[in-house]
């Protein structure tokens, strides 16, 4: 591959992995927009007593932990009406613990044969990335929408070194707080 197809490889998997997230956006700007705050705080209310911070800690630790069709960004139209200082630490501290988990179940997993495919098909994927890149991809996935939970999982196929994992992890924390605070943005535009 040469250097040029790289940086095309890269621009496309960045470009590709904030796609949902400006959809996402885009669809919270709408819906406040079209239904107003009122709606909103409503479902916001209907969602904390319902369910409250541990339903979100829940969300986020699975999603980030599995491969799953879901995004842990589904979470921040519902809690950017939320104090960020309760939301922001849950939801960072559940990412970062997820990926973690999925980098835990990579290196566990690959040994086992019938599940060895479902990992080998992320590491397939993703692998070849994170065996050039390193640790910079694993960075770049925990600060964008790159799938963090497949490129953590991956990491612990190859056998990345777990003390460059575990801090990449924790980086989760800030990217949540950024996008938080962003989706926070857009409400108060509305």
């Amino acid at each position: 591959m040469s250097d040029n197809d790289a940086h095309l490889n890269w621009a496309k998997i960045l470009t590709i992995g904030l796609i949902p997230i400006i959809l996402i956006f885009i669809g919270f700007y709408v819906f406040l927009s079209h239904f107003g705050t009122e709606t909103y705080d409503e479902i916001i209310s209907f969602v904390d007593d319902r369910f409250g911070l541990l339903g979100i800690f829940l969300y986020v630790f699975i999603v980030d932990t599995l491969i799953l069709p879901l995004s842990p960004d589904f979470i921040f139209p519902i809690v950017a009406g939320m104090p960020w200082y309760e939301v922001i630490p849950v939801i960072g501290i559940a990412s970062a613990l997820g990926g973690w988990a999925s980098y835990l179940i990579g290196r566990v997993l690959i040994k086992v044969p019938l599940i060895d495919r479902w990992v080998e098909k992320a590491k397939n994927k993703w692998g070849r990335y994170i065996e050039k890149y390193g640790i910079v991809f694993v960075i770049l996935s925990t600060l964008t929408p790159i799938p963090f939970s497949t490129v953590c999982m991956s990491a612990g196929a190859v056998r990345l070194s777990s003390r460059k994992v575990f801090p990449c992890c924790l980086l989760r924390i800030l990217r949540m707080g950024v996008y938080f605070f962003l989706f926070r943005a857009g409400l108060v535009l509305v």
